[in-house]
């Protein structure tokens, strides 16, 4: 049952617009019938779809084990981010160790959210115009997109490790990594 439905349900009214805040008019609420919370894997990650509980907009997030590069970093510095950015919607808004609760222990979780200019937010106040819903399949394909260039780091971080000083001569391989 989405978190909307059962708002509704617990209030008793029939008016779905009684006990949640204006939608202002909108005609197409497609958030009504989604779920709040989905897992799923992909490229070996696990993935999460998350509504958020107050203002009803989707967050996307992607966990990555210990030993990963990205593990433990801080969202806004991302390894080889000069390099190779990462980019998925409204930018990487989230990164922490998972909890047991909502995030799984023993991954570190970085995620994005769906509440930017021109997001349209179902429970917001204010609503720009031309702002658009993102809806489960959009923020499932963000995560996908997010989940394949994690990966990628990972591969990229093994090749840095192994492979390059290979590559380079000798002397030259003593001077960068002593």
């Amino acid at each position: 049952m989405s978190i909307f439905n059962q708002v509704q349900w617990e209030s008793g009214d029939s008016n779905p617009d009684a006990s949640l805040p204006s939608r202002r008019g909108r005609n197409n609420m497609e958030w009504m019938d989604e779920p709040d919370r989905q897992e799923f894997e992909h490229a070996g990650l696990k993935c999460l779809i998350l509504r958020h509980h107050e203002l009803g907009h989707l967050c996307g997030y992607v966990a990555v084990p210990k030993g990963h590069p990205c593990y433990g970093k801080d969202c806004n510095y991302i390894p080889y981010d000069d390099l190779f950015p990462v980019e998925v919607h409204g930018g990487l808004t989230f990164s922490r160790e998972g909890n047991g609760e909502t995030w799984e222990k023993g991954y570190w979780w970085l995620g994005f959210d769906c509440a930017h200019a021109w997001d349209l937010v179902p429970y917001m106040p204010l609503e720009l115009p031309d702002s658009t819903y993102r809806n489960f399949q959009y923020v499932r394909e963000e995560i996908e997109k997010l989940t394949d260039q994690v990966a990628t780091l990972d591969f990229i971080d093994w090749q840095f490790k192994w492979v390059w000083p290979l590559l380079l001569p000798i002397r030259t391989a003593r001077r960068i990594f002593s």
